[in-house]
């Protein structure tokens, strides 16, 4: 902690500054083995950083841990020292979480950290992966090798979520003008039909009584539909966290069509290029397994992996546990096939 005092002594008689200390007692003891006669002290206020106080508008993204990965591999590459890509990324950073991030790391190397030490301070920038990633590089002395892997898959994951919504746009757009018009029919073009279908005597169609039903529901209990939204919306995300609950939803949205496939996708091609960048990088297929495996986000895809796991390391091979899960594709299941048979 920072502390402020007055002090006087003889020689130069009453003046103002600053000292660090772990407490206000330590303080003023130091203080008082210079020989001052402490006249006030008081603990220094810092504000605190608008990144701290709003960490979601100044959060790192892939973008800038992609960026700073390929500025010290570059660094590197050309012969310059860790320290001096660090100070390069700050100076060119834009995000001001990064920039504090990185002075956080220059600190930890000048006290005799290593680079990885760094990073595990801050796992919500640097995950299991990236920090396992990093320490091989250092264990064998290929840290820009490993940290342009990193880059390389970075971006294939930015690429692949760009593409994935790419692939949504259209249909969500679609589905969206359709409740729009539908929304613009119920309330604007049905009435006047209505009380023309009433003038003339004639019987309303069952369908556009049904949905007229439907829309004057919810236009007079709106507040009651609104709670009964939330409420959903709270279920359902309390009942994900329960791990069956979980895998039938998961399993549901896996087969669902369009989205199902997406997502499956998604997740192997995540699993592919982690695996193959980690046992290139040297990591054990035990833990690529495992890291690989933690990048998955649906429940069933996961299971599967995990059970080709466990027959990986009992010694019975990873393929042909993987062929019992019909959420994986063919494809993927005969590469892994072909790669375990070459040993490739």
């Amino acid at each position: 902690m920072d502390f402020k005092y007055v002090a006087y002594t003889a020689e130069r008689g009453v003046f103002k500054d600053q000292l660090s200390a772990p407490d206000k007692s330590d303080a003023t003891a130091a203080l008082s083995s210079l020989g001052y006669s402490i006249l006030k002290i008081a603990q220094v206020r810092h504000r605190p950083n608008v990144e701290v106080l709003f960490p979601s508008f100044f959060s790192a993204g892939p973008k800038d841990l992609t960026l700073l990965s390929r500025q010290i591999s570059a660094m590197l590459s050309s012969g310059g020292s860790l320290m001096r890509a660090l100070e390069l990324a700050e100076n060119q950073s834009r995000n001001r979480m990064m920039r504090r991030i990185i002075v956080e790391m220059r600190e930890t190397l000048e006290d005799g950290g290593s680079l990885s030490d760094a990073m595990v301070r801050h796992p919500k920038i640097f995950d299991k992966l990236f920090v396992s990633v990093v320490q091989v590089g250092e264990f064998t002395g290929r840290l820009g090798p490993s940290l342009d892997q990193l880059a390389d898959i970075l971006e294939a994951d930015q690429e692949a979520k760009a593409k994935a919504i790419k692939t949504m746009m259209y249909p969500m757009a679609i589905v969206g003008m359709s409740l729009m018009t539908l929304g613009v029919l119920m309330t604007v073009a049905v009435p006047p039909l209505l009380q023309v279908f009433d003038q003339l005597g004639a019987e309303t169609p069952a369908l556009t009584k049904a949905a007229v039903s439907m829309v004057n529901f919810v236009t007079g209990n709106g507040p009651q539909v609104l709670i009964g939204g939330v409420l959903f919306f709270g279920t359902t995300s309390i009942l994900r966290r329960i791990p069956a609950t979980a895998a039938m939803v998961d399993g549901l949205l896996a087969r669902a069509p369009l989205y199902g496939p997406l997502t499956v996708a998604a997740d192997i091609a995540r699993f592919s290029r982690t695996m193959s960048m980690l046992l290139a990088a040297g990591v054990s297929a035990s833990e690529a397994l495992t890291l690989g495996i933690g990048g998955c986000k649906n429940v069933m895809v996961r299971r599967a992996l995990l059970a080709g796991e466990e027959s990986m390391l009992s010694g019975h091979g990873l393929a042909s546990e993987l062929r019992k899960h019909s959420v994986l594709p063919t494809m993927f299941m005969e590469l892994v096939t072909m790669g375990e048979e070459g040993n490739q």
